[in-house]
């Protein structure tokens, strides 16, 4: 029975490397590339269109309207800046700015006059706050009272108290050279809101999608964060609904609006609409996940409405001096474990690769060229969300949006390939 086994071992040893070495002078043959997918798995546990037994659809099918799912649409959201208020409810509403006329505010401004003409003067009184930084503060209190006459977010009596608070703790880390615990942030329309630091260092913004889900935020949006304290904030969109929320999506396909086929330095530093299809960068995904472990979710949704996901609890982005190798274990979900797939179509550990920088294990040419994509290939893919959109079904060579252990990636009779109409990537802090 050993013999067997390793007789067959050899054979397919013999057949890939007699493949490898044909191929080498047909590199843009479709049999020698789609030697480089891994071939899909049988799911016994699919729930596909018409069940497991069906494989493929025929050529003029369509699926019925049962087989059909409906497709959830998340409105847009605006642009929001926001944390919790202290002694409130996360749920709690901002005062509507309707609800008081403009006469009612000025008084409620005037009331609170005395309060910060006192505030200005200790301001300008001190010494050891040098005038640029005096300005700011300034700045900061005009702000606030357009805020006050326009309707800001936190109640109109309680923001000059809050505001001086905020003022006093600020002088007193300047005094000590620590950061601030607390830091104002314009947000457009007057209105100024107040951001907490998680730690004291040079960070003015929360660290990731999750620090911002802590501040009591429940709504999906475009934030700033600043994952590493003494460099760049960045904007990244957070999806505070998903699996308990606080995810930072860095990579978003939805109606092909974006070319994936890009250089390495385009996937380094990002590119797209955060709103919409967009890859955040690789840079920003090594400064998110260089320190603490953190969990990686792909959502996966076909033509036909099937949604599934990915998780890896161990999901990891190494620097550009290790070209941006991908760490992705512990897997668990519905999709399938396509990243791990088998031992030449091992995306776990592997490097980045695009048609201008080749770090693939094929020998024989550039997985990233033949595909159309960035991604971290092995020899070439059980896995390439990076592929190329396609509205449906597509013939020729397997360069869409892969799956390998998809329930129906190819029509057997025809061979036509079926890509994904949306496909999603995202991380978050494992909580302890």
């Amino acid at each position: 029975m050993c013999w067997i086994v390793l007789l067959l071992l050899l054979q397919d040893v013999e057949v890939s490397m007699a493949d490898s070495t044909d191929c080498i002078n047909k590199k843009d043959d479709p049999a020698c590339l789609d030697h480089l997918v891994a071939m899909p798995q049988v799911d016994a546990n699919c729930d596909g269109p018409q069940g497991c037994k069906l494989h493929f659809l025929l050529p003029d099918e369509q699926p019925t309207p049962e087989e059909l799912k409906e497709v959830h649409q998340e409105p847009n959201q605006e642009f929001k800046q926001t944390v919790k208020q202290s002694g409130t409810e996360g749920n709690s509403k901002p005062q509507n700015p309707k609800s008081k006329s403009v006469g009612e505010r000025l008084n409620l401004l005037e009331a609170n006059l005395q309060s910060v003409t006192s505030l200005l003067q200790k301001l300008q009184e001190e010494s050891k706050v040098n005038l640029s930084k005096v300005e700011d503060r300034l700045n900061s209190l005009v702000v606030l009272l357009l805020g006050i006459l326009s309707g800001c977010e936190l109640p109109c009596n309680e923001s000059v108290q809050k505001l001086s608070t905020l003022e006093g703790r600020r002088l007193k880390a300047l005094e000590t050279k620590e950061e601030p615990p607390l830091t104002l942030k314009s947000v457009g329309n007057g209105v100024s809101q107040v951001v907490e630091s998680s730690e004291k260092s040079e960070r003015m913004f929360p660290r990731d999608c999750a620090d911002i889900y802590k501040q009591g935020i429940r709504d999906n949006g475009i934030y700033t964060i600043q994952p590493i304290a003494l460099r760049q904030p960045f904007e990244v969109y957070c999806d505070m609904v998903t699996d308990g929320g606080g995810w930072t999506v860095f990579q978003r396909r939805q109606d092909g609006t974006v070319d994936f086929n890009r250089t390495w330095q385009e996937y380094k530093q990002g590119f797209g609409s955060l709103q919409g299809e967009h890859w955040l960068g690789n840079e920003h995904l090594h400064s998110l996940t260089r320190s603490g472990q953190h969990t990686l979710r792909i959502e996966l949704e076909d033509w036909y409405g099937i949604k599934r996901h990915a998780v890896y609890r161990k999901f990891k982005i190494a620097n550009e001096q290790n070209k941006f190798r991908l760490t992705a274990r512990e897997y668990h979900g519905n999709a399938g474990n396509a990243l791990s797939y088998s031992r030449n179509y091992n995306h776990d550990h592997k490097y980045f690769t695009t048609y201008d920088s080749d770090n693939d294990n094929y020998t024989s040419g550039n997985c990233g060229m033949y595909y159309g994509s960035g991604w971290w290939f092995d020899t070439c893919l059980a896995a390439n969300l990076n592929g190329k959109y396609h509205k449906g079904r597509y013939t020729g060579v397997t360069r869409g949006i892969y799956w390998g252990t998809w329930y129906i990636l190819t029509d057997k009779r025809t061979n036509q390939k079926y890509s994904f109409k949306k496909a999603e990537m995202k991380t978050s802090i494992l909580n302890s």
